[in-house]
Protein backbone atom coordinates (compact mmCIF):
# COMPACT_ATOMS: atom_id res chain seq x y z
CA UNK A 1 0.00 0.00 0.00
CA UNK A 2 2.97 2.35 0.45
CA UNK A 3 3.42 2.79 -3.28
CA UNK A 4 -0.25 3.81 -3.58
CA UNK A 5 0.13 6.35 -0.77
CA UNK A 6 3.26 7.78 -2.37
CA UNK A 7 1.52 8.08 -5.73
CA UNK A 8 -1.40 9.87 -4.11
CA UNK A 9 0.98 12.31 -2.40
CA UNK A 10 2.67 13.09 -5.69
CA UNK A 11 -0.64 13.73 -7.42
CA UNK A 12 -1.78 16.01 -4.60
CA UNK A 13 1.48 17.91 -4.70
CA UNK A 14 2.49 17.05 -1.16
CA UNK A 15 5.85 15.68 -2.32
CA UNK A 16 7.87 15.85 -5.53
CA UNK A 17 7.99 13.02 -8.02
CA UNK A 18 10.31 10.16 -7.07
CA UNK A 19 11.49 9.95 -10.68
CA UNK A 20 14.12 12.67 -11.19
CA UNK A 21 14.23 14.08 -14.68
CA UNK A 22 10.88 12.59 -15.62
CA UNK A 23 8.97 15.14 -17.76
CA UNK A 24 5.75 16.37 -16.29
CA UNK A 25 2.73 15.17 -18.25
CA UNK A 26 -0.65 16.77 -18.64
CA UNK A 27 -2.40 17.17 -15.33
CA UNK A 28 0.75 16.60 -13.26
CA UNK A 29 1.71 18.84 -10.35
CA UNK A 30 5.23 20.23 -10.48
CA UNK A 31 6.86 21.89 -7.43
CA UNK A 32 7.88 25.44 -8.22
CA UNK A 33 10.98 27.17 -6.92
CA UNK A 34 8.88 29.03 -4.36
CA UNK A 35 7.74 25.79 -2.75
CA UNK A 36 4.18 26.09 -4.08
CA UNK A 37 2.69 23.69 -6.60
CA UNK A 38 0.97 24.58 -9.83
CA UNK A 39 -1.16 22.57 -12.23
CA UNK A 40 -0.77 22.01 -15.94
CA UNK A 41 -3.64 20.56 -17.93
CA UNK A 42 -4.20 19.60 -21.53
CA UNK A 43 -7.48 19.40 -23.41
CA UNK A 44 -8.17 16.79 -26.06
CA UNK A 45 -11.10 15.56 -28.14
CA UNK A 46 -11.97 11.89 -27.82
CA UNK A 47 -13.86 10.17 -30.62
CA UNK A 48 -16.66 8.01 -29.21
CA UNK A 49 -19.35 5.86 -30.83
CA UNK A 50 -22.40 8.05 -31.49
CA UNK A 51 -25.75 7.37 -29.87
CA UNK A 52 -27.43 7.85 -33.24
CA UNK A 53 -25.73 6.37 -36.30
CA UNK A 54 -24.13 8.95 -38.55
CA UNK A 55 -23.70 8.08 -42.20
CA UNK A 56 -21.18 9.67 -44.49
CA UNK A 57 -23.77 10.93 -46.97
CA UNK A 58 -26.03 12.71 -44.48
CA UNK A 59 -26.58 16.42 -45.12
CA UNK A 60 -28.60 18.19 -42.42
CA UNK A 61 -28.64 21.77 -43.66
CA UNK A 62 -32.37 21.66 -44.49
CA UNK A 63 -35.25 20.98 -42.06
CA UNK A 64 -36.62 18.22 -44.29
CA UNK A 65 -33.44 16.25 -43.56
CA UNK A 66 -32.65 17.37 -40.01
CA UNK A 67 -36.11 16.93 -38.45
CA UNK A 68 -36.41 13.11 -38.88
CA UNK A 69 -32.87 12.80 -37.52
CA UNK A 70 -33.73 14.96 -34.50
CA UNK A 71 -37.00 13.17 -33.76
CA UNK A 72 -35.04 9.93 -33.68
CA UNK A 73 -32.45 11.50 -31.40
CA UNK A 74 -35.00 12.86 -28.90
CA UNK A 75 -37.72 10.23 -28.98
CA UNK A 76 -37.06 9.19 -25.36
CA UNK A 77 -36.54 12.64 -23.87
CA UNK A 78 -39.27 13.32 -21.26
CA UNK A 79 -38.44 16.95 -20.50
CA UNK A 80 -37.60 20.16 -22.29
CA UNK A 81 -34.07 20.13 -23.63
CA UNK A 82 -31.89 22.10 -26.01
CA UNK A 83 -28.82 21.07 -27.94
CA UNK A 84 -26.99 21.36 -31.25
CA UNK A 85 -25.96 19.22 -34.17
CA UNK A 86 -22.47 20.17 -35.33
CA UNK A 87 -22.01 20.48 -39.08
CA UNK A 88 -19.10 20.65 -41.52
CA UNK A 89 -18.89 23.26 -44.26
CA UNK A 90 -20.88 20.90 -46.50
CA UNK A 91 -23.60 20.28 -43.95
CA UNK A 92 -22.48 16.82 -42.84
CA UNK A 93 -23.07 16.12 -39.12
CA UNK A 94 -19.98 15.38 -37.07
CA UNK A 95 -21.65 15.10 -33.68
CA UNK A 96 -24.26 16.50 -31.35
CA UNK A 97 -24.58 17.59 -27.75
CA UNK A 98 -27.51 18.23 -25.39
CA UNK A 99 -26.09 20.45 -22.62
CA UNK A 100 -29.43 21.76 -21.37
CA UNK A 101 -32.23 19.72 -19.82
CA UNK A 102 -35.03 21.28 -17.83
CA UNK A 103 -38.49 20.51 -16.53
CA UNK A 104 -41.69 19.59 -18.29
CA UNK A 105 -42.40 23.28 -19.03
CA UNK A 106 -39.09 25.18 -19.04
CA UNK A 107 -35.37 24.94 -19.68
CA UNK A 108 -32.72 27.55 -18.82
CA UNK A 109 -30.19 28.02 -21.62
CA UNK A 110 -27.30 30.22 -22.69
CA UNK A 111 -25.18 30.40 -25.89
CA UNK A 112 -21.76 29.81 -24.33
CA UNK A 113 -21.67 25.97 -23.97
CA UNK A 114 -23.03 25.50 -27.49
CA UNK A 115 -20.36 27.70 -29.05
CA UNK A 116 -17.57 26.21 -26.93
CA UNK A 117 -18.51 22.74 -28.16
CA UNK A 118 -18.68 23.94 -31.77
CA UNK A 119 -15.23 25.52 -31.57
CA UNK A 120 -13.66 22.47 -29.93
CA UNK A 121 -15.16 20.18 -32.58
CA UNK A 122 -14.08 22.52 -35.39
CA UNK A 123 -17.69 22.81 -36.58
CA UNK A 124 -18.61 25.38 -39.21
CA UNK A 125 -22.38 25.56 -38.66
CA UNK A 126 -24.94 24.60 -36.03
CA UNK A 127 -28.45 23.24 -36.15
CA UNK A 128 -29.98 24.12 -32.79
CA UNK A 129 -32.82 21.90 -31.63
CA UNK A 130 -35.27 22.46 -28.80
CA UNK A 131 -37.82 19.89 -27.61
CA UNK A 132 -41.30 20.90 -26.46
CA UNK A 133 -42.66 17.89 -24.50
CA UNK A 134 -46.18 19.31 -24.81
CA UNK A 135 -46.12 18.29 -28.46
CA UNK A 136 -46.75 21.85 -29.68
CA UNK A 137 -43.72 23.19 -31.57
CA UNK A 138 -44.90 26.81 -31.62
CA UNK A 139 -41.95 29.00 -30.54
CA UNK A 140 -42.20 31.28 -27.55
CA UNK A 141 -40.82 34.80 -27.49
CA UNK A 142 -37.98 33.49 -25.31
CA UNK A 143 -37.14 30.89 -27.96
CA UNK A 144 -36.84 33.54 -30.65
CA UNK A 145 -34.81 35.87 -28.45
CA UNK A 146 -32.37 33.06 -27.64
CA UNK A 147 -32.01 32.28 -31.35
CA UNK A 148 -31.10 35.94 -31.89
CA UNK A 149 -28.49 35.92 -29.11
CA UNK A 150 -26.93 32.70 -30.35
CA UNK A 151 -26.88 33.87 -33.96
CA UNK A 152 -25.16 37.13 -33.05
CA UNK A 153 -22.65 35.44 -30.73
CA UNK A 154 -21.87 32.77 -33.32
CA UNK A 155 -21.26 35.42 -35.95
CA UNK A 156 -18.57 36.97 -33.74
CA UNK A 157 -16.60 33.72 -33.37
CA UNK A 158 -17.20 32.43 -36.90
CA UNK A 159 -19.81 29.73 -36.21
CA UNK A 160 -22.91 29.89 -38.36
CA UNK A 161 -26.46 29.24 -37.19
CA UNK A 162 -27.85 27.05 -39.97
CA UNK A 163 -31.24 26.53 -38.36
CA UNK A 164 -33.18 26.66 -35.11
CA UNK A 165 -35.66 23.77 -34.93
CA UNK A 166 -38.37 23.28 -32.31
CA UNK A 167 -39.67 19.74 -32.09
CA UNK A 168 -43.13 18.73 -30.99
CA UNK A 169 -44.69 15.28 -31.15
CA UNK A 170 -43.40 13.60 -34.32
CA UNK A 171 -43.67 14.61 -37.07
CA UNK A 172 -44.56 18.13 -35.83
CA UNK A 173 -41.81 20.76 -35.89
CA UNK A 174 -41.12 24.46 -36.39
CA UNK A 175 -38.07 25.61 -38.33
CA UNK A 176 -36.70 29.12 -38.29
CA UNK A 177 -35.02 28.51 -41.62
CA UNK A 178 -38.25 27.53 -43.35
CA UNK A 179 -40.06 30.54 -41.85
CA UNK A 180 -37.46 33.21 -42.71
CA UNK A 181 -35.61 31.69 -45.67
CA UNK A 182 -32.46 31.35 -43.59
CA UNK A 183 -31.69 32.59 -40.06
CA UNK A 184 -29.36 35.54 -40.58
CA UNK A 185 -28.44 36.98 -37.21
CA UNK A 186 -29.50 40.52 -38.06
CA UNK A 187 -33.12 39.62 -38.80
CA UNK A 188 -33.99 36.75 -36.51
CA UNK A 189 -35.96 38.82 -34.02
CA UNK A 190 -36.06 42.60 -34.47
CA UNK A 191 -35.56 44.46 -31.23
CA UNK A 192 -38.54 46.68 -30.68
CA UNK A 193 -38.36 49.24 -27.94
CA UNK A 194 -41.81 50.59 -27.18
CA UNK A 195 -41.66 54.25 -26.36
CA UNK A 196 -44.08 55.19 -23.62
CA UNK A 197 -46.20 58.25 -24.21
CA UNK A 198 -45.79 60.99 -21.61
CA UNK A 199 -48.70 61.37 -19.21
CA UNK A 200 -47.36 64.28 -17.18
CA UNK A 201 -45.58 67.43 -18.33
CA UNK A 202 -43.88 70.28 -16.49
CA UNK A 203 -45.96 73.46 -16.90
CA UNK A 204 -42.94 75.69 -17.55
CA UNK A 205 -40.58 73.24 -19.27
CA UNK A 206 -42.30 70.97 -21.84
CA UNK A 207 -39.14 68.88 -22.24
CA UNK A 208 -39.59 67.49 -18.74
CA UNK A 209 -42.16 64.72 -18.87
CA UNK A 210 -43.05 61.49 -17.09
CA UNK A 211 -44.77 58.43 -18.53
CA UNK A 212 -46.17 57.36 -15.18
CA UNK A 213 -43.95 54.28 -14.89
CA UNK A 214 -41.04 53.86 -12.51
CA UNK A 215 -40.02 56.48 -9.98
CA UNK A 216 -41.61 59.88 -10.04
CA UNK A 217 -39.17 62.54 -11.31
CA UNK A 218 -37.75 65.08 -8.87
CA UNK A 219 -39.62 68.05 -10.31
CA UNK A 220 -42.97 66.30 -9.96
CA UNK A 221 -42.18 65.10 -6.46
CA UNK A 222 -41.40 68.68 -5.43
CA UNK A 223 -44.62 69.94 -6.98
CA UNK A 224 -46.79 67.34 -5.25
CA UNK A 225 -44.94 67.82 -1.98
CA UNK A 226 -45.86 71.51 -2.22
CA UNK A 227 -49.54 70.62 -2.48
CA UNK A 228 -50.10 70.33 -6.24
CA UNK A 229 -52.09 67.42 -7.64
CA UNK A 230 -50.96 65.02 -10.33
CA UNK A 231 -54.04 66.01 -12.28
CA UNK A 232 -52.59 69.50 -12.68
CA UNK A 233 -49.79 68.10 -14.87
CA UNK A 234 -51.69 65.55 -16.94
CA UNK A 235 -51.25 65.58 -20.71
CA UNK A 236 -54.52 65.87 -22.63
CA UNK A 237 -56.31 62.52 -22.73
CA UNK A 238 -54.21 60.91 -20.00
CA UNK A 239 -55.43 59.77 -16.64
CA UNK A 240 -53.80 59.20 -13.26
CA UNK A 241 -52.77 55.57 -12.80
CA UNK A 242 -52.96 53.78 -9.47
CA UNK A 243 -49.17 53.45 -9.35
CA UNK A 244 -48.73 57.19 -9.81
CA UNK A 245 -51.44 57.96 -7.24
CA UNK A 246 -49.72 55.69 -4.74
CA UNK A 247 -46.45 57.58 -5.20
CA UNK A 248 -48.32 60.85 -4.78
CA UNK A 249 -49.71 59.66 -1.43
CA UNK A 250 -46.25 58.51 -0.35
CA UNK A 251 -44.74 61.90 -1.18
CA UNK A 252 -47.38 63.62 0.91
CA UNK A 253 -46.87 61.18 3.76
CA UNK A 254 -50.41 59.87 3.61
CA UNK A 255 -49.44 56.17 3.61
Amino acid sequence: MDHIDNAARRLLGSEPSSCPGEPAGPGSLVPADTGTAYSRFSLALVRQPPEVPYTGDQVLDQPEASVPFLHQLLEREPYECLGVVLLTARGHPIGHTIPFRGTITSCRVEPRPLLVTALLANAVDLVVFHLHPSGDPTPSQQDLEFATRLGLAGKVVGVGLKDFVILGEAPAYWSLRSKTGGPTAARLVPHRHRKRKPKYRHPDDPTQTWAGAGYMPVWLREETKGGASLKDFLVDGARVTEAAARQEREVRGQC
